[in-house]
């Protein structure tokens, strides 16, 4: 149809020399796509980009693109943009829907590229003026199948979704979340030792939740990647979560876990002494590998739609490093406690300290 259009149209102008600068200017921006294709493949090395001509070399591609564009404007400007917005506006849109279609993108090979150079440049140790909370969310979940017979895809269910939302208000960092759910795999037969997928036929199939995680963290607007681990050990999970969570300068500095409810906290029967156990093995984890560790306690936190306007209250211990006093700061960037101020709690851990001079010590501290 689109094409139909274009051909009427020219054949109404009527007139030659009217249609020809504009059939020029896409033939040279057709060829001007060809040789910037060519230039991209090749700086990005994809696998895929296997030219079978010798002696091809990127730079030639380059100087095609450079000498299109030059004797485009240098022909007719006025034309000249007109492709060139003409051609911008059909590859927006190509781009916009090209995860619909499999046919590829050039822009995610140098945004792989690229990425993959900045990472290995990084230093995996940060300086402590460029610390910045990267948070590793540990959670339960689980895996609700939602039937073949309804083609809906499979949903996640965490077990702490109060949990979420704090984690989404302190994007201010501009660090990165791993949200990680630990999947009990005690009733999954294709992860157990007597599974058969030595027989015959297709073995037995586990969803890992990508698609899944992926719109928890779009529901939660958390800025981070979801990972889903499958174990029949909380404790072997939590440990492999810490330890390999992360790539290169981007692995978590921080690890973030809920309080059991009060109920389970008290209950004296086995789902209490798991969530106790639970919460004390993954505190010595932590602790271990040096990781900050935050334990979210309370009823409920504030919903993203909320607009708070009370006060944040810190009840700092002055060796803890700082953490305290960052994470008010954190909160206060996000719109939910914009209009929060922050209250400070110093303790002191000896007796007989001069609270007047701890004050002012404190005040010039903190500015």
């Amino acid at each position: 149809a689109a094409s139909g259009v274009l051909c009427a149209c020219a054949i109404g102008i009527g007139e030659l020399n009217a249609v020809a600068p504009i059939l020029t200017m896409f033939f040279l921006m057709c060829y001007t796509c060809v040789n910037a294709s060519c230039t991209i493949c090749e700086a990005v090395q994809d696998p895929n980009w296997r030219p079978t001509f010798r002696f091809h070399h990127w730079s030639v591609s380059l100087f095609g693109v450079v000498l299109c564009i030059w004797m485009m404007f240098a022909m007719a400007p006025v034309m000249a943009a007109i492709a060139v917005a003409f051609c911008l506006t059909v590859m927006g849109y190509s781009a916009y829907n090209s995860h619909a279609i499999k046919w590829g993108d050039g822009f995610q090979g140098m945004k792989f590229q690229v990425a993959r150079n900045i990472l290995m440049k990084m230093h995996v140790t940060a300086h402590t003026k460029n610390w910045r909370p990267q948070v590793l969310v540990i959670t339960q979940a689980t895996v609700e199948a939602a039937g073949a017979e309804t083609g809906a895809p499979n949903a996640l269910k965490v077990q702490d979704p109060d949990l979420l939302r704090i984690v989404s208000q302190l994007k201010g960092g501009r660090g990165i979340t791993i949200l990680a759910g630990i999947c009990d795999s005690t009733g999954v037969n294709a992860l157990s030792e007597g599974s058969d997928f030595l027989r015959a036929g297709d073995p037995e199939s586990v969803d890992d939740g990508r698609d899944a995680m992926k719109r928890v963290l779009e529901e939660y607007q958390i800025e981070g990647f979801g990972r889903l681990l499958y174990t029949a050990n909380f404790a072997e999970g939590v440990q492999s979560l810490i330890q390999t969570a992360g790539l290169g300068a981007f692995h978590p500095n921080c690890v973030m876990a809920s309080w059991p409810q009060e109920a389970a906290w008290r209950d004296t029967a086995k789902p209490g002494f798991t969530a106790r156990s639970h919460l004390i093995r993954l505190v010595q984890t932590a602790v271990v590998f040096n990781k900050v560790m935050l334990i979210a306690k309370g009823a409920s936190f504030p919903k993203l739609e909320a607009r708070l306007s009370g006060s944040i209250d810190i009840w700092w211990i002055v060796g803890d490093g700082g953490v305290m006093l960052l994470l008010p700061f954190l909160l206060k960037k996000h719109r939910v406690w914009r209009d929060c101020r922050t209250r400070l709690f110093v303790l002191a851990d000896k007796v007989g300290t001069d609270p007047t001079q701890m004050a002012q010590e404190l005040k010039q501290y903190v500015q």
